[in-house]
């Protein structure tokens, strides 16, 4: 247990998960499944769920393609630290897959145009070793003798395989250089009439050979100077050719995280397509697909340890879940399930509700007296309204809880059937919270309990919207790493704690003092004038940028509606004064009828007293108990949970057999 799942908790997600086993063994699989109670089938056609493995078998082999290309990059070694792996194991590789592939592309161009510099720089070098050959032989000339188209004759420099070079020069007049470059290259300068020169042309191109057109490039200069021409090109593109190698260096380092998280989730999930791919082409295996919850995979594996097969386990962006909550809190997810049911992608807020649904409960039934009846009347009649015994059981602890919580609040406002019994424990408990006067004999002191429980009701409604929005907040900031949203969140956190101070002073003419917090006295109210402006127009753009020009407009509404919410708040304070006022009432009754009675006889006044209050109050209790239930959970949902949880995602339902009390005589309906 964490001290997170005292507050929040995230729900148990579940896997999609592929169970391959033998045909003689699929029913057994089948049986041990549902006796556990662990899987939710997929229901695809046969077809469609080939299909789909079939898809996400393919979208694994193409990642290993990918990290096998990029990875032939990679020319010195990367230490990479992954940390995390991602939930969503599908999504992350499609994602990974088509970032990766762009940056693929990248690197194939700059190692093509790296593979023709490399090229050049080969040629030009072999180029600039012959011109310093031919002008060691040739002394002060220039390049014409490499390269001359002149009117009788035709002087030309050829580069290519030493067996066509040398069957060239059976059409020369004069070989005037020739330089081998390796063993089965060489250079050769010849001279040829021109009447041949077409002819000696297209046996150039026959024979693979490369026409090197000095003339063209370089103009007519000496051959020293050549020489140091081409060596000023060979040092430009060694040049090109670094910065090309050190782009792709960079583009490598800058993706190496994902490069190495790609790695990671291909080396998990390439074993278990293999076995996908066995199980799809096999005659003799049967594949099952559906849902297991996270936590239940060690008991799917123990449960099925002795049955000859393979099950493959992934992460899927839109999987059910299950609450995952401690066993104090699970009464209390029904509420959380009318907002619906948390997604992967959001914490369950149940056990933050419960608190807050038992506080609001103990302050609208503040009466020792009343849960007491409220824990018999679970036992014996709540069960003539509900036959459910599963529901019975979490609406008895439900019961229980909030019982126990209106017993605190009962004794600290010291109401036990309100001062029937309550005005003796105030004798030994001072009493904290409101309550009104002894059968209310005293006006101005009724006047005075009612101020005080709305006081403390807006109180409780303020601290209430305040840690609303601090959870908005922590769960953009956090879980959804939403910007905007944590942006909008942190501002109305900001004007929740900060306005109440700035409404005090724009209204201290009225001496009305709100001032929750007591920040007016300590700090400058021009600097708390300065945060709520600034606030509001920080709010005001992202409003903007997050609902379009409409956002210029809904911000007024946001504002407005913390207040708004505030003032809902105030039942708490009507429903607990109207039961606390009802109650005073009926004690005055309870009086009279024990004085009119004890007139004739003590005893008899006594008897008339306690059957008068059994009467009145077990009416009271019965006209009083269902509002509190109600608008708790009124406030939890539209005024709390609203601010923070979508509720979003679906609950997982595996099959299972279902054993305990069962209702016989139910007609069920459609």
């Amino acid at each position: 247990m964490s001290i997170k799942q005292i507050i929040v908790s995230n729900p148990d997600v579940a896997l999609k998960t592929y169970v391959i086993a033998p045909r003689d063994y699929a029913d057994t699989v089948l049986e041990k499944m549902v006796k556990l109670g662990v899987f939710e089938p997929i229901h695809l056609e046969e077809e469609a769920k080939k299909k789909e493995v079939e898809e996400y078998i393919n979208l694994v082999e193409k990642c290993k393609k990918l990290f096998d290309s990029i990875n032939s990059y990679i020319e010195e070694p990367l230490t990479i630290e992954v940390r995390e792996i991602p939930a969503n194991t599908r999504q992350t590789l499609e994602s990974l897959y088509n970032k990766l592939s762009n940056v693929l592309n990248l690197l194939m161009e700059l190692d093509k145009k790296r593979n023709e510099y490399h090229k050049k720089v080969n040629e030009l070098s072999a180029l600039q070793k012959y011109v310093d050959h031919m002008n060691s032989i040739h002394h002060n000339t220039d390049s014409s003798i490499l390269d001359y188209d002149g009117a009788l004759i035709v002087v030309k420099t050829f580069f290519g395989l030493r067996g066509s070079i040398e069957a060239l020069k059976g059409k020369a007049m004069y070989v005037l250089g020739e330089l081998s470059i390796d063993e089965q290259n060489a250079f050769a300068t010849i001279a040829f009439e021109k009447s041949i020169a077409d002819e000696v042309l297209k046996e150039v191109e026959q024979r693979n050979l490369r026409e090197i057109e000095i003339s063209k490039t370089y103009g007519y200069v000496s051959l020293s100077t050549l020489s140091n021409m081409i060596k000023a090109d060979v040092e430009k593109l060694k040049v090109e050719l670094s910065n090309i190698e050190n782009r792709i260096n960079d583009i490598v380092k800058n993706n190496a995280y994902d490069i190495a998280l790609l790695k990671i989730l291909v080396d998990v999930e390439y074993s278990k397509t293999e076995l996908l791919k066995v199980a799809l082409e096999s005659k003799h295996l049967s594949l099952l697909s559906g849902w297991v919850l996270k936590s239940k995979k060690d008991s799917l594996y123990r449960e099925l340890g002795n049955i000859p097969l393979q099950i493959v386990f992934e992460e899927d962006p839109e999987p059910p879940v299950e609450f995952n909550n401690l066993k104090p809190f699970k009464p209390f997810e029904m509420f959380t399930e009318l907002n619906g049911h948390p997604s992967p992608r959001e914490w369950d807020p149940t056990p933050l509700l419960t608190y807050f649904y038992a506080i609001f409960f103990a302050l609208m039934f503040p009466d020792i007296g009343y849960a007491i009846g409220l824990l018999i009347g679970s036992k014996y009649v709540l069960p003539y309204f509900v036959q459910n015994p599963e529901t019975l059981q979490k609406l008895r602890k439900i019961v229980y809880a909030t019982a126990f919580c209106a017993v605190v609040t009962g004794v600290l406002s010291g109401s036990f059937l309100g001062s029937l019994i309550g005005q003796y424990i105030s004798m030994f408990i001072p009493s904290v919270l409101p309550s009104p006067p002894p059968r209310l004999l005293d006006l101005a002191a009724t006047v005075e309990y009612m101020k005080s429980a709305i006081k403390l009701a807006l109180l409780v409604g303020y601290i209430s919207i305040l840690v609303a929005h601090l959870t908005g907040f922590a769960k953009a900031a956090i879980k959804t790493h939403d910007l905007w949203t944590a942006i909008l969140e942190a501002c109305m956190v900001i004007m929740i704690v900060f306005g109440p101070p700035f409404i005090t002073y724009k209204l201290s003419f009225t001496g009305i003092n709100i001032d929750v917090f007591k920040l007016g006295r300590v700090m400058p109210v021009n600097i708390i004038e300065y945060i709520i402006y600034a606030t509001l127009v920080v709010y005001i753009f992202c409003k903007i940028k997050t609902s379009g020009p409409a956002g210029a407009l809904f911000w007024i509404f946001d504002v407005i509606g913390i207040l708004a919410d505030n003032m809902s708040f105030v039942r708490i304070a009507g429903i607990g004064a109207g039961s606390a006022l009802l109650t005073e009432i009926f004690n005055g009754f309870v009086y009279s009828a024990m004085q009119s009675f004890a007139a004739i006889n003590i005893a008899l006044g006594i008897v008339a007293g306690i059957a008068t209050a059994l009467m009145l109050h077990i009416f009271a209790l019965a006209a009083s108990v269902l509002g509190p239930y109600i608008h708790s959970l009124r406030l939890i949902t539209y005024e709390m949970a609203s601010k923070f949880y979508e509720g979003s995602g679906r609950r997982i339902t595996p099959i299972r057999v279902s054993l305990g009390s069962i209702s016989l005589g139910v007609r069920m309906t459609s």
